[in-house]
């Protein structure tokens, strides 16, 4: 949450079976990691409903798939830096 009242949400995520894969009441900010075993449709649903005179501003990032090397050659050698 990055705007509005005590800056806290409910979070849920639902794996396209039904299952709930995480879940999570009044959270400012968290971070949760896993390997979907299924394919078809996540949901990912946020409340505020035990807030109701405060409205909020919710941001989210997600990646799919391994995260790629900024450039072919990193990791392959390393430098000491030196001043």
């Amino acid at each position: 949450v990055i705007s509005g009242g005590q800056y806290d949400v409910d979070m849920e995520l639902t794996a396209p079976n039904g299952q709930v894969l995480y879940k999570d009441v009044k959270k400012q900010y968290d971070s949760f990691t896993w390997t979907p075993d299924q394919s078809g449709v996540f949901k990912f649903c946020f409340s505020n409903e035990f807030s109701t005179f405060t409205h909020k501003i919710v941001y989210f990032d997600f990646q799919v798939g391994d995260e790629k090397p900024l450039f072919e050659q990193e990791g392959k050698h390393a430098t000491a830096m030196t001043l």
